[in-house]
């Protein structure tokens, strides 16, 4: 990974990671936009001329309170998929044996600046 795509392509992934998922999403979580959504979103002034998709979590207990959904371009996807790959490695690293998105995110949370966890569940030494 060449130090362009770090800094501008999976850092602002494992950012929104931790800010805006919480989990690590893996493959099987996104989906295709349904038909409705992508007419709704058209009908907003949105561009559907490439693919779009969302994070749909197996866990529901993580989704967003808001109404809406984060769209993704398969770029997107694969820049969260190097995120969380990253991740994972940061995690081992730190001696994290588990596979299971919090631990990992926790440990990895170690390596990171803390401007990727602060105001997260994730952040080291809150209120310090």
């Amino acid at each position: 990974m060449n130090p362009h795509e770090m800094f501008f392509d999976v850092m602002p992934a494992v950012l929104i990671i931790y800010k805006e998922y919480g989990f690590i999403p893996v493959e099987d979580e996104i989906c295709e936009i349904s038909k409705e959504q992508y007419a709704a979103y058209k009908s907003q002034g949105g561009d559907i001329s490439k693919r779009l998709y969302t994070v749909i979590p197996k866990d529901y207990t993580v989704l967003a309170a808001s109404n809406e959904i984060a769209l993704l371009t398969e770029a997107d996807i694969s820049k969260l998929m190097k995120a969380a790959s990253l991740l994972h490695k940061y995690a081992k690293e730190g001696g994290c044996k588990s596979e299971d998105s919090e631990s990992v995110l926790a440990c990895a949370a170690k390596w990171l600046p803390s401007i990727f966890t602060e105001g997260t569940r994730f952040a080291l030494n809150q209120g310090s």
